[in-house]
């Protein structure tokens, strides 16, 4: 532990001992020492965007940056969701309700803004389609089908149907809804 000699040295322990502020230089990317930063120890490698100084905060930040879905913010999205709807239900009556409606309108314009950019990464990560985008799949999917089967006599008994089908399960989808596919071996 390297002590300051200089009491206006920037680099020295913003904790307060009986005597003053500590004399000890503080530890690298935080305002404390190695004694009054307690289990506080910055990352050696790759300095993360917040140096926290509970462990368990370290920890958690840690678990979500390296989490797969960390690009998704749909668990965001619910978690804002429901404090809307727990906010809201809180109101007893109309008045309440009122008075709550600025609060409730910040939590709301909060949500707006995660949509978007959940929309936005999805679409970058090429994990959102584009319901034109979509059909135009499904068409591609049809043609295959038809360049395939034409070689069969009545192929188009067989194929129309299908397209038919496919084209509809397009149409009716929406995002909120998922696509039950049987297993292989049913029918």
């Amino acid at each position: 532990m390297e002590r300051v000699t200089d009491m206006a040295d920037p680099r020295r322990c913003k904790a307060s001992v009986g005597t003053g502020q500590c004399m000890t230089a503080a530890l690298e990317g935080s305002d404390y020492c190695q004694v009054h930063a307690g289990s506080y120890r910055p990352p050696v490698k790759g300095l993360r965007q917040y140096l926290l100084a509970q462990a368990q905060d370290r920890a958690r930040l840690a678990a979500l940056s390296e989490h797969d879905d960390i690009k998704s913010l749909r668990d965001e999205i619910a978690l804002t969701r429901m404090m809307i709807e727990r906010l809201w239900n809180s109101a007893q009556s109309d008045v309440e309700r009122m008075a709550l409606f600025g609060r409730v309108n910040s939590h709301i314009l909060t949500l707006e803004k995660l949509v978007k950019t959940c929309n936005q990464i999805e679409e970058r990560l090429g994990t959102l389609l584009a319901k034109p985008t979509l059909l135009r799949v499904g068409m591609e999917i049809c043609r295959v089908l038809v360049n395939r089967l034409s070689d069969l006599p009545n192929y188009e008994q067989i194929v129309d149907p299908l397209i038919h089908e496919v084209i509809g399960v397009i149409d009716q989808a929406r995002n909120d809804t998922a696509l039950a596919l049987p297993a292989p071996n049913e029918s």
